[in-house]
């Protein structure tokens, strides 16, 4: 009689509990929901002029999906945002892994010679 009640409460639980991950792919309604929120700057414009930055909180949200797989964040859409911002989402691809500019190099070394001549002033 307890196995029956463990699987039937198991049931209940799968039934009840969504899945973290989408069924579309490997990005979640989580990340979907971020990048709308993050870059509707960029993807709600009628003609977005300019890319985000690579340092923006747009492009940030956009590299923490796997892959960073725009076509699994579209899938998530609805059809009437798909038609709407679609191919803007697509064109996020561009926030490639930013990597901040090297620092200046400050070689401050000092080279001494030691097997110089000496050659005095006035001579």
């Amino acid at each position: 009689m307890m196995p029956k009640r463990v699987a039937a409460l198991l049931l209940v639980f799968a039934i009840i509990c969504p899945p973290q991950v989408a069924v579309h792919g490997h990005c979640t309604r989580a990340q979907k929901q971020a990048i709308i929120i993050h870059c509707a700057s960029y993807i709600h414009r009628d003609k977005p002029t300019d890319a985000p930055q690579p340092w923006s909180r747009c492009c940030r949200t956009v590299r923490e999906v796997p892959g960073m797989d725009m076509d699994c964040i579209v899938k998530l859409l609805k059809l009437v945002e798909q038609e709407a911002f679609g191919k803007r989402i697509r064109d996020l691809e561009v926030c490639v892994v930013y990597s901040p500019p090297p620092s200046p190099h400050h070689n401050h070394q000092v080279v001494v010679q030691t097997d110089a001549a000496f050659i005095p002033d006035g001579v």
